[in-house]
């Protein structure tokens, strides 16, 4: 895990609202649906111009409320219709890495910041404003979560 500061971002792409109480569900999960139609469209173009962007948006309170995500590649990318702009927030972020096999590496990871951040003595506070997984691999991630860093 490091702490990186990191500039404005500009991508494109499709966008759910959902929450994680509905994710554990299979019959009620948006995400996976929402990664295959994309990548079902989308892949032959972006495969050959990573990274590609699952981006955690919108959140209306924290890890258990609802949120949106987008998944996304730079603009100029891809085109198309039903395509959604979205800028990542610039701000400070906490970035935790995984390498493996996908979905089951990113699934771990995201339990591996959850944890992190529920504990007590965490020095950070998530902002909640834009959090983001990019993929420059296909068996690579960082996740970055947008934090508050007290001076």
């Amino acid at each position: 895990m490091k702490t990186v500061n990191l500039p404005q971002k500009s991508v494109i792409g499709k966008s759910v609202r959902t929450n994680n109480r509905a994710e554990s569900e299979s019959v009620s999960a948006k995400i996976g649906p929402l990664w295959q139609d994309f990548m079902g469209q989308y892949g032959e173009q972006i495969l050959a111009k990573m990274p590609v962007y699952g981006v955690y948006y919108d959140y209306a309170s924290d890890m258990n409320g609802d949120f949106s995500l987008m998944t996304a590649v730079d603009v100029g990318t891809i085109s198309g219709e039903g395509l959604l702009p979205l800028t990542l927030e610039a701000g400070n972020y906490l970035c935790f890495s995984a390498q493996g096999e996908m979905p089951r590496s990113v699934i771990e990871l995201w339990q591996t910041i959850w944890a992190y951040f529920g504990k007590d003595n965490c020095p950070y506070r998530r902002q909640y404003l834009t959090d983001f997984e990019c993929y420059s691999t296909a068996d690579s991630v960082d996740i970055y979560i947008g934090v508050h860093v007290e001076v």
